[in-house]
């Protein structure tokens, strides 16, 4: 029996037919040795299933254990949760069914994590790139933010701020994201919120290093992006009703005008009222902190307009 510490790779699968045989191969060609692969299958209406199955039916015996399953549609949280909690490695690599990773990233991290010897380490994240339906690499516009390199005990001061996880990037400790409730199916920004989670009662860390590719799929409508920015409230505003000390007066002020200005931007359905509560909550937040109820009045109107 190898002394090397089993690590897990999970990916919630759906409706990446196209794109599954890539993910699976860029999991399979890892330079650690010892993984498991579990696949669950979200109910996808094309052959994604079958083509995971075809190639592990091929490829499986690179894995000391491998969970293939199929189940019904119960939504991208509640596929990640069952995934992660099937998994039997302390770390856990969750993985996009449509994403990839480049062959060092696990072996990488592990080594890593054992550097650090941090105990409360919930997760560890990369940089990674991004790359098109084709898999070409994509040209970077602007530098992107990152975090401090190394582990950080109060990561929530800046995931608060801007989410700078990349989900390809990212390896779990299982049992302190199962500990923490795992991703909350009645948010549609699971991730963030999960994060910020852990981030409040653990360390998270990154790791300097480009090691897996994030796939982007163009979508501009402004629908998306008034629900995603409705998305983005509705999280702050729980972890601040979870959580009401752990961020400064003066950073949420700061941060809820940033996002007043955004809610301008994208509120569309009633141009006046939207004008009239930007000015009211604006001037107000110059000598009141906003509240999580005021986070979450402007998310349910993005989310769900009259």
């Amino acid at each position: 029996m190898s002394q090397t510490p089993l690590v897990s790779v999970a990916i919630p699968a759906y409706r990446h037919e196209r794109y599954i045989e890539t993910c699976l191969a860029s999991v399979c060609a890892q330079t650690y040795p010892e993984l498991e692969l579990v696949l669950i299958d979200d109910g996808s209406p094309d052959a994604t299933f079958e083509r995971a199955e075809e190639y592990l039916a091929q490829h499986g015996h690179r894995f000391r254990r491998v969970v293939l399953e199929k189940r019904q549609n119960s939504g991208v949280s509640a596929n990640s949760n069952a995934c992660i909690a099937a998994c039997q490695g302390e770390w856990v690599h969750l993985l996009g069914s449509d994403d990839r990773l480049y062959p060092e990233k696990v072996a990488r991290i592990q080594q890593a994590i054992a550097t650090w010897n941090c105990p409360e380490l919930a997760l560890v994240h990369t940089d990674t790139d991004a790359i098109d339906a084709d898999d070409r690499v994509l040209p970077v516009r602007k530098p992107g933010r990152h975090a401090d390199a190394g582990p950080d005990h109060a990561a929530y001061r800046w995931l608060f701020h801007r989410n700078l996880i990349s989900n390809p990037s990212i390896a779990l400790h299982r049992q302190r994201f199962l500990a923490c409730g795992g991703f909350d199916p009645s948010l549609p920004l699971e991730d963030l919120d999960c994060w910020l989670r852990l981030s409040a009662r653990h360390a998270i860390a990154r790791l300097p290093e480009t090691l897996a590719c994030y796939r982007k799929h163009p979508n501009n409508s402004l629908r998306q992006r008034r629900k995603m920015l409705g998305a983005f409230f509705l999280t702050h505003a729980k972890f601040l009703e979870n959580h009401p000390d752990l961020i400064p007066d003066a950073d949420i002020r700061r941060h809820f005008r940033w996002y007043l200005e955004r809610f301008r931007r994208r509120y569309r359905d009633d141009p006046t009222q939207a004008l009239l509560l930007f000015v009211r909550y604006w001037l107000s937040s110059h000598y009141r902190t906003p509240l999580a109820v005021d986070y979450r009045r402007l998310g349910e109107m993005l989310l769900n307009p009259a």
